[in-house]
């Protein structure tokens, strides 16, 4: 995935959660969201982490 895509990836994907968080229609409190994103981001950051060592090892392997 290009450089440029990603980044208009995660700006939609965060202004879907602003929106669905701003909309007044869910029962989540500013609290629940707060954590909840919080461990959202969390595991995203995980799961960059362990796909860059998968993708060293797989690179590292061609060469």
């Amino acid at each position: 995935m290009k450089k440029s895509t990603r980044y208009v990836l995660y700006l939609v994907l965060g202004f879907v959660i602003y929106q669905i968080i701003d909309s007044g229609e869910t029962a989540l409190t500013h609290k629940d969201a707060r954590n909840t994103l919080i461990i959202a981001i969390v595991v995203v950051f995980a799961l960059l982490m362990i796909i860059r060592v998968i993708k060293n090892r797989y690179d590292n392997g061609e060469e």
